[in-house]
């Protein structure tokens, strides 16, 4: 039986609506459709059974090709798509259908030669397709990223482990958290109780001050894109959790009143810029989990499910709308606490530590 959640599925939906439209939309700064758009020549999808190109013909089919050649090609008509497109999208906003339902759809698909929900989760890249830009005359292959908001809002950045950052905890003479405290502050197990957690802490006139990341690999990623990404990010982590503040447009207000990195800020804004490029790099390839060459997996640019299920893109090549939608529809979120180990006040070393986390949604 296929398996995925709202947004793997949601992919599957996009591959099929835009073999059977033959074209992808591009959005404004608003997310709203403008008449820019590029044609659908191919789609390409790599199973486990091999890597299978699917042209879109002028006479009404999809032509699927095994790209290895072991395998004969064949042709569907491009109404088929449309109606799986259909069929899928009813399934993602009923949520799980029937038993009998789920087999009519996967037997489907498998004449598709699609046999999983989802690509390979190490590549950015949700789609790859063949377009042909009619404004510029220019045919490319593109990765792009699919986010969707037939589910819930979809996550730009995902946390783990690995991107709990540690704060140290001290008194006002340096020493750590009473035993009396720390298990004061661990008690708080009703409401959100992270964000009260810390509050509590700075109640009793404990410090909170940044110690270092749990993973290196995500520090390192952020000092590729700026060195002092991993203090400003840590920064703007506290402030959701003691401030409440989680749109970007508000993060960045805060940065640049509060200034902690002590920019001159009369001439240049230092903390949208930094702030912007990490949303960018997020979205065009970069995770906590791998090292960041600056390389993007994803150049094409960004596809975006509507809740009303329109498709429409950001392109790379458009930067500024790409950005302000970013800078419109970004936020900080909590990640599990349970799942991501982070919350807990804890003593090491004869230091006193707590660990927050976050993830973006967009």
């Amino acid at each position: 039986m296929l398996k995925g959640n709202k947004g793997e599925w949601s992919e599957l939906y996009v591959f099929f609506k835009l073999l059977a439209d033959g074209k992808l939309f591009s959005a404004d700064q608003n997310l709203a459709r403008t008449e820019e758009f590029v044609e659908i020549r191919s789609a390409f999808r790599k199973e486990n059974i091999g890597t299978y190109r699917y042209d879109v013909r002028s006479e009404g089919n999809i032509n699927i090709i095994d790209v290895s050649g072991e395998n004969a090609d064949y042709s569907i008509p491009i109404s088929e798509a449309t109606r799986i497109a259909s069929k899928l999208l009813v399934r993602i906003q009923d949520g799980k259908g029937t038993s009998s339902g789920e087999v009519e759809l996967e037997n489907e698909l498998s004449q598709w030669k699609v046999h999983k929900v989802s690509q390979d989760a190490a590549n950015k890249g949700d789609i790859n397709l063949l377009v042909y830009d009619p404004t510029h005359g220019v045919q490319s292959r593109q990765e792009y990223s699919i986010k969707s908001f037939l589910g819930s809002d979809p996550t730009l950045f995902n946390a783990n482990p690995t991107t709990n950052i540690i704060y140290s905890i001290t008194d006002s003479n340096g020493h750590p958290i009473s035993e009396e405290h720390l298990n004061m502050v661990n008690d708080i197990t009703t409401g959100h109780k992270y964000i009260r957690r810390v509050c509590m802490l700075e109640e009793l006139g404990y410090t909170v001050k940044y110690h270092g990341y749990q993973g290196e690999t995500f520090k390192l990623n952020l000092q590729m894109i700026d060195s002092d990404l991993p203090e400003i990010m840590a920064f703007i982590v506290k402030k959701k959790y003691t401030a409440r503040i989680t749109w970007i447009t508000e993060v960045i207000e805060c940065l640049n009143a509060e200034n902690p990195m002590g920019y001159n800020l009369k001439s240049h804004d230092f903390y949208e810029y930094r702030i912007i490029n990490f949303l960018i790099e997020s979205a065009l390839g970069m995770t906590s989990a791998f090292p960041w060459s600056g390389i993007h997996q994803v150049v094409g640019g960004l596809i975006v499910v509507k809740q009303d299920s329109e498709i429409l893109c950001y392109h790379v090549i458009d930067f500024n709308k790409f950005k302000s939608y970013l800078m419109r529809s970004a936020r900080l979120d909590n990640p599990s606490g349970s799942k991501m180990g982070y919350g807990h006040v804890y003593r090491q070393d004869g230091q006193s530590f707590i660990k927050l986390n976050f993830q973006v949604k967009s």
